[in-house]
Order: structure tokens, then C-alpha cells, then sequence
């Protein structure tokens, strides 16, 4: 009938669109988004319109998900100086496990119609879950134990370069000469972080120090990072849900071992960090990183993760009382510089006639 519309949706239309995985049409490994993280696909913010605005802002988006896993640093150093609280065995082992029983009936259904591709990509998916979930933010609770929140958000910096650097290792992703002598800028500001500004203390370095477990932990999650590109096609929250109960099930018996009995009574404030790390640092900052590279693409978006350490620089002087010393100072200059050398490049525009 003139003027009636069809109710099929179009292959090209945005409801329907996924970004291909494999084959000739395929995106390059650079500009697609699993490659930096999961993508939230079919995920939509419930709520009234403000929520649906905000849903729509990727630079908000994507400032809020740093602040929240920049606030991950604060609450880690904080409970490390509370007396008989949490220890990080248990302060990472309560906080997955919050934020897996909260996704739990969100996203069962799916994982199990998923099952058959999940088993088959089981060693891949215990490797994810062990880098990113086990490891990665109990090696950052353990650091922070023995360093500052500035020392260890200043090494967290380095994680582009990282994730490079892994790129090339396991994968010989190619690394001009420009982005290799930003890796060896960025490595120098490190260890000129790690030593304190002498470089008599180099040969002194503790192999136990909270710097080198924060140093440990951005290598395994760069690792992470590199190995996305082998992510199995399983749906955005599938892979979390997945990932979220294969670290905790290595995380649990290392609890259990390692764990120290709080010596004092479970008070709200614990339960509010706890909250406060499985709500926002693990589930709403990764739905609004996602949903940010979903807006505007990976490349634009991965600069938005230089946020983080500047967000949790200044909360770290205001609210831990933290104080910048003259050797952060330069750690920052040169693993900025680093940074600098190493971005991405935008192509050059090709000259047009005008119409």
C-alpha cells in the first residue's frame, strides 16, 4: 500500500549491525572493538531519558567507567591502611564474587545457549579469566600494600605501551622506530619510578615491593589486552559472565590459602567498598567503556584510558593525602613523552578537486 512501511529491518540498519569477525569483510585487528575490550551488544540503559541521554555521550561514558576503575586504586590503598579489615586476597576474591552473582541472572541464559562454543574455547576463556579477573587487580591490591596510590597509578600509565609491547611479542605486531624509542622513554620514567630517582637504588630493588607487583600486574593485563583478538564470537556478556566465574574459581582456593581473618567485626563501610568495587569498578565501568568504543570506535577511545591515572593522581593527593615527589614528576614527563611518540598516527587526507 502507498505509504506503508516494511516492519523487517534492514541489513544496514543500527539495531542490526555487528561488526564482522572473520572473512574478506572483515575489519582490521586496529579498529575493531574486541580487540581493546568486550562489546556491549543489545545492551540498553534502563530508565528514564536522562539515562537514555547519557547512554548516548561517549566521551561521559567514557570519563566515568576511568574515574570508577581509578577509584579501584583509592579504596585499594585506603583498605590497606585500615586496621584488621580486608586483606587483598580478600578484597579482590569478595569484590568478583559481588560482581558475579549480580550479573549471574542477567546473563545465565545466554552462556548456556552459548555452552557448546564456550567448551570448546575453554583453555582460552581460563586464560582470560585467569589474567584478568585472578590476577590483575590482586597483584594491584598486594602493591598497594607497600607503595601509594600516585606510584602505582603512575605505572598503570604504561599500559598502551604495555599492550604494544605484548602485540609485538606475541603476536610480532609491527613497531616503528618512532613507537620503540616511546617504549624505551616510557620504560625509563618507570624505572626512574621504581628507584626513586637514584640509580643506586636499581640493584636494590625489592622483587617483593608493592611497585613491582603493580609492574606485574599491568604486563599480565596488557597480556590480556593482546589476547583479545583470539576472543571466541561469544556475546559481550557471555565473555564477562564466563570470565567473571573462571577467575573466581582460581581466585577461591588462593583466598582460602592465603587469605588473613579480619580482627575485627564486618562494619557497613567494608560492605559499601565492596559494593562500590563490584558495582561500579567491575560492571558499570566496563558497560560504559564498551558502549563508549561502541559510539565512537576503539582508536578513538583508547586515549580516554590516559584518564584514569590523572583522575587517580589527584584523588590520591586530595583524599590519601599523598604527596608528589620531584621523581614522579619526571616519570611522568617521560613515560608521557612515550606516549606521545607512540600514537596512533592519522592518515594523511588525499588532496580533492571540488565539485
Amino acid at each position: 500500500m502507498p505509504g506503508s512501511t516494511r516492519s523487517a529491518r534492514r541489513p544496514g540498519c543500527a539495531a542490526s549491525r555487528r561488526w564482522p569477525t572473520s572473512g574478506s569483510g572483515s575489519r582490521s585487528s586496529a579498529s575493531r572493538p574486541a580487540d581493546m575490550t568486550v562489546q556491549s551488544e543489545n545492551i540498553r540503559l534502563p530508565g528514564r531519558m536522562w539515562g537514555r541521554r547519557l547512554w548516548s555521550v561517549a566521551p561521559l561514558l567514557l570519563a566515568l567507567a576511568n574515574l570508577f576503575w581509578a577509584g579501584n586504586f583509592i579504596i585499594g590503598r585506603a583498605v590497606a591502611d585500615m586496621p584488621g579489615g580486608l586483606d587483598p586476597w580478600g578484597l579482590a576474591y569478595w569484590r568478583w564474587l559481588v560482581a558475579f552473582v549480580l550479573i549471574f541472572p542477567f546473563c545465565v541464559r545466554q552462556a548456556l545457549r552459548e555452552l557448546p562454543v564456550i567448551l570448546a574455547n575453554l583453555p582460552m576463556l581460563c586464560l582470560f579469566g585467569l589474567l584478568s579477573v585472578t590476577l590483575y587487580n590482586t597483584l594491584i591490591y598486594l602493591g598497594l600494600e607497600q607503595t601509594t596510590a600516585l606510584n602505582a597509578l603512575l605505572l598503570q600509565s604504561t599500559m598502551p605501551l604495555a599492550i604494544m609491547a605484548m602485540g609485538y611479542l606475541l603476536f610480532r605486531d609491527t613497531i616503528s622506530s618512532r613507537q620503540g624509542i616511546g617504549l624505551a622513554s616510557s620504560l625509563a620514567g618507570v624505572l626512574v619510578i621504581l628507584t626513586h630517582g637514584s640509580l643506586d637504588r636499581l640493584s636494590s630493588v625489592d622483587l617483593g615491593s608493592g611497585s613491582l607487583y603493580v609492574l606485574v600486574a599491568v604486563l599480565g593485563n596488557a597480556c590480556y589486552f593482546a589476547l583479545l583478538r583470539k576472543r571466541p564470537r561469544l556475546s559481550a556478556m557471555s565473555f564477562l559472565f564466563v570470565i567473571f566465574g573462571l577467575g573466581l574459581v582460581f581466585l577461591t582456593p588462593c583466598y582460602f590459602l592465603w587469605s588473613r581473618p579480619m580482627a575485627r567485626p564486618v562494619a557497613a563501610g567494608d560492605v559499601a567498598l565492596i559494593l562500590y568495587l563490584a558495582v561500579c569498578a567491575s560492571i558499570l565501568a566496563l558497560l560504559f567503556f564498551n558502549r563508549g568504543v561502541e559510539l565512537i570506535g576503539a582508536n578513538r577511545a583508547s586515549p580516554y584510558l590516559h584518564l584514569m591515572p590523572v583522575i587517580g593522581s589527584v584523588l590520591s593527593i586530595v583524599i590519601l593525602g599523598e604527596q608528589i615527589r620531584a621523581y614522579h614528576l619526571v616519570g611522568i614527563a617521560m613515560v608521557g613523552f612515550g606516549l606521545w611518540l607512540s600514537r596512533p598516527r592519522r592518515p594523511r587526507a588525499t588532496a580533492q578537486s571540488s565539485p
